[in-house]
């Protein structure tokens, strides 16, 4: 009886956990134009039934629901998951102007109903961008591309109310050692398959901070600008901070992108309507000016902090013996340039022998600013006996947010000082300086007394068995090295015998890159390492130039090899996943340890079946 009780919690818990697992959400654009269609789409993690929808206003509803059904299976170390996800999609249309609300949809799931988050929806008038050609992107603008364009090699500057990156600041006038924030977005209207080149500012003139872009914000977002919508994508964000007074410049950050393109027909041999190719497209930021003026006149005891702080100080003990060590540690915490507060100045006492300050930094960089604390360390050692006090100090920093200078305070210790062990003084001179102060009876040095071995001044080691056998061994040793350095000397002469010999090599160092950030977690190295080890290895194994190499000619070759087709179809599949991870690593959701050995299987299995076939 008890067995089955426990039987029946055991399953009923089971069942909860299931349901607590369930997840039912709505998801559609923020914004819209007004005419414009636009999916609505339910997303469900399980089999569901029963959907109500809410009533939506303001929207024409063209079509739905239109139902999906994904599932994948992954098996980690031995342990098989599976998970399924369900899709209602609606086709809507907004009808006028304003801000909307779209309340919670609701399905039954395993006998439960669960109801989906709701939306809000902002609608605007909305417009067609202008049509310009490719020559207007070349034109300067004050917040949009700049380019050029060229009808040789199909390159194309982008219409830059179609694509362009915009530089955004939260101010342009800026005390030195004030925090600005900046960050690039680029705003698109128009397919990119991939991104061929970006080059960002160095920032010179300031000292920057990288803000990390959570994963959940990595994806494009919907903005509106001139009554045009785009897809926009946060590309970099960053804390500046002035190191010099005057104008600096924040310089343009450039990009080329493969962008795909309806392109006109060339010749009337061409398609009548043109086709969709991808066209090499540049785009250029907005150059900023950003003026620095010199902080007021300041007072006595600033140390070139500019921010919101405070400030707390500690000693680790104040009854001691002389020749003992004490610390004094004064902690600065709050919002600000961390980086660049020198240490306070604190007055020790003439017979104390002072220590540099060591410097620790703890802080994090985010869009509210640079929080955290600033170390200082003092390590002091009292030489002689007796009483002192270390007086509090003035701490100044710049308020940024007031304009003022604002004074702080460290605490004031009394030390107490006892005469110690190795203190072999009986008087203390007053005038002393610690450089002056030595422990008195440790500066001897005595003379060694252990045993030496003695060698007579008659004997020789030139004509020696010693001096024989050393001759001997450095002949044969030459003998060695010269057959050694032959034999690589025809191997190197072997261009694609060399080649093919440390292709597997090469690739393992690619691989042990991604390895490493697999390890850190960084998705834009990983993916770049392991592009390299996979196409690096077949260039080495199959002695053909990087820029030969395609899909078309690595399959058709690899089949020469006898190759499986299952092998090379996992190789187009990763080489893809690295291509599309370059300008939407979030498209991406397959784990990289999974994908880092998928590449390393791959690599063994070709090195097996070409190695086999040649």
């Amino acid at each position: 009886m008890n067995r089955k009780i426990v039987l029946i919690l055991f399953l009923l818990l089971g069942i909860k956990s299931f349901a607590e697992d369930v997840r039912f959400t709505m998801s559609a654009p923020n914004i819209v134009p007004v005419g414009e269609q636009f999916g609505l789409t339910l997303s469900l993690n399980a089999k569901g039934e029963d959907l109500k929808m809410p009533e939506i206003e303001n929207f024409d509803v063209l079509m739905g629901p239109s139902v999906s059904r994904s599932s994948s299976i992954s098996i980690i170390n031995g342990n098989t998951s599976q998970s399924v996800n369900y899709s209602y999609t609606f086709i809507l249309r907004a009808k006028k102007e304003g801000t909307y609300t779209i309340p919670p949809a609701s399905i039954k799931s395993e006998r439960d109903v669960y109801q989906s988050n709701s939306l809000s929806i902002k609608v605007i008038e909305g417009r067609q961008p202008a049509s310009n050609s490719a020559s207007a992107g070349s034109s300067s603008g004050s917040g949009r591309n700049q380019g050029s364009s060229s009808s040789s090699d199909r390159t194309a500057t982008a219409s830059r109310d179609n694509l362009f990156i915009q530089c955004d600041v939260d101010k342009r006038n800026a005390y030195k050692g004030e925090m600005i924030y900046v960050t690039f977005k680029l705003y698109s209207r128009v397919g990119i398959s991939s991104v061929i080149d970006q080059t960002f500012p160095s920032f010179d003139g300031f000292w920057s901070q990288d803000i990390e872009i959570p994963a959940a914000s990595q994806g494009a977002t919907r903005e509106a600008v001139d009554g045009v919508v785009y897809n926009v994508f946060p590309l970099q964000k960053k804390i500046l901070i002035p190191q010099q007074s005057g104008t600096l410049y924040i310089e343009p950050a450039e990009m080329v992108f493969n962008v795909q393109q309806r392109v006109a027909p060339q010749s009337i041999f061409d398609d009548f309507f043109g086709s969709v190719q991808n066209v090499k497209t540049a785009v250029k930021s907005n150059r900023i000016a950003i003026s620095v003026k010199d902080l007021p006149a300041a007072p006595s005891g600033f140390k070139g902090a500019v921010g919101d702080f405070t400030l707390k100080s500690s000693i680790d003990k104040t009854n001691i013996k002389s020749n003992e060590a004490i610390t004094i540690k004064v902690i600065v915490s709050g919002n600000g340039n961390l980086k660049h507060i020198n240490p306070p100045t604190l007055d020790f006492p003439a017979d104390f022998e002072v220590y540099d300050p060591k410097t620790s930094y703890d802080f994090n960089a985010s869009e509210s600013g640079i929080h955290g604390s600033t170390t200082f360390e003092y390590v002091v050692i009292p030489r002689y006996a007796g009483n002192f006090t270390i007086p509090a100090q003035k701490f100044v920093y710049f308020d940024s947010s007031s304009k003022t200078y604002k004074t702080l305070s460290t605490d004031e210790f009394n030390i107490r000082v006892e005469k110690g062990s190795d203190d072999q003084s009986t008087t203390v001179v007053s005038n002393m300086s610690k450089e002056d102060v030595k422990y008195i009876g440790k500066d001897i040095r005595f003379i060694k007394t252990n045993g030496h071995k003695l060698r007579s001044v008659h004997s020789s080691f030139f004509g020696s068995f010693m001096f024989y056998f050393g001759y001997l061994a450095a002949l044969l040793a030459f003998a060695i090295i010269v057959v050694v350095l032959q034999k690589k000397a025809r191997e190197n002469a072997n261009v694609a015998f060399m080649r093919n010999k440390r292709a597997s090599k090469m690739a393992r160092k690619h691989l042990k890159a991604a390895s490493e950030c697999v390890k850190k977690n960084n998705k834009e190295e990983f993916f770049d390492a392991l592009s390299r080890a996979l196409w690096g290895y077949l260039s080495d194994k199959l002695t053909l130039p990087l820029s030969e190499l395609n899909r078309d000619n690595v399959r058709s070759t690899l089949l020469k090899y006898s190759v499986d087709e299952a092998n090379i179809g996992e190789f187009i599949s990763l080489i893809d996943i690295c291509e599309m991870a370059k300008f939407a690593p979030t498209a991406i959701n397959e784990p990289i340890d999974e994908l880092y050995f998928k590449g390393e299987n791959l690599i063994n299995n070709f090195d097996k079946q070409i190695s086999k076939k040649s």
